[in-house]
Order: structure tokens, then C-alpha cells, then sequence
């Protein structure tokens, strides 16, 4: 999984990792260990960040 193209994407679009963080009801800490390969993300996040950020994740196409 490419974590950088996620990080990448959040900070082209702008977004800080806080305000991700809220949006998937995680404490930013948590979502910064997901960008730093620290924990592995959940599909339930992967999926929602692909909603974020308009993309198709690996697993629905």
C-alpha cells in the first residue's frame, strides 16, 4: 500500500491531519501513526479516506 500517495493526497487537498482525524472519529495521533506505517489502517478507514478523497480503493474496482 502506498501510505505516502494517502498523505499526499490529504495534504493536496489542504486538509490537516486533525481535521481527518475527526472526520473518522479518530484522535489525530492515531491517524498520524496510519501515515507513518506506525498501525495499520483499518479497510473501514481506507475506505472512507477513498470517500474523502475521491478515489477508488484497490478493493472496489
Amino acid at each position: 500500500m502506498n501510505i505516502q500517495r494517502i498523505r499526499d493526497l490529504r495534504e493536496d487537498s489542504d486538509y490537516t491531519q486533525e481535521y481527518i482525524a475527526k472526520l473518522l472519529n479518530v484522535n489525530q495521533r492515531t491517524y498520524s501513526r496510519y501515515e507513518n506505517r506506525e498501525h495499520a489502517i483499518p479497510l473501514t478507514i481506507l475506505s472512507f479516506l477513498a470517500d474523502i478523497q475521491k478515489t477508488i480503493s484497490a478493493n472496489q474496482r
